[in-house]
């Protein structure tokens, strides 16, 4: 988070715009933070988006689009990785972005996955909101034990590997503990 991916994005679809070629821009419609029907950064600059409840969802949503563009991917978890596969498999061009790793430290489905698949991969960081070093994890500061909680600053913030406490789960709750 605070790295700047949904802003890369905004400017990667109004490149491809200028293409000529057809594209969709898919956001999950859990992801409250952004106006409806719309990616949108911290900063308020946003792009139309189709809203999809659910990872399945994806491939009736792209549509025959030759581009598709899904933002927080994350909040899909694994549903999202037969969709993108299909598509790919279809010849279609596949952009994703997302949070990679979550608040307890652990991998964010469906990441391990498709990085397997992909054809180029760019990893943006964030600056440590306590040290300034770069950051590769988000830091959430408030108490939830859902494993996505849709928030801003007042949620989470960047932390490099040295700042990073991960959240310990509660009772039942599957992730915790930091990856070694």
């Amino acid at each position: 988070m605070f790295a700047g991916k949904t802003t890369l994005l905004i400017e990667r679809i109004e490149a491809l715009r200028q293409s000529g070629q057809s594209l969709r821009v898919l956001r999950p419609a859990r992801d409250t933070r952004s106006l409806p029907g719309s990616i949108q950064t911290h900063g308020g600059a946003h792009a139309s988006a189709i809203e999809v409840e659910r990872g399945e969802e994806i491939l009736t949503a792209a549509g025959n689009a030759e581009i598709i563009i899904i933002d927080e991917i994350h909040f899909f978890g694994d549903h999202a990785l037969e969709p993108c596969r299909d598509l790919l498999r279809a010849g279609r061009m596949v952009i994703v972005a997302g949070v990679e790793i979550d608040h307890f430290g652990k991998p964010f489905d469906p990441f391990p996955q498709l990085l397997q698949i992909a054809d180029s991969v760019r990893r943006l960081q964030g600056v440590c909101a306590r040290c300034g070093a770069p950051s590769t994890h988000t830091q959430r500061l408030i108490p939830a034990s859902d494993r996505i909680v849709a928030g801003g600053e007042e949620s989470y913030e960047p932390r490099c590997s040295t700042c990073f406490v991960p959240s310990r789960p509660n009772r039942g709750d599957v992730g915790g503990g930091r990856l070694s």
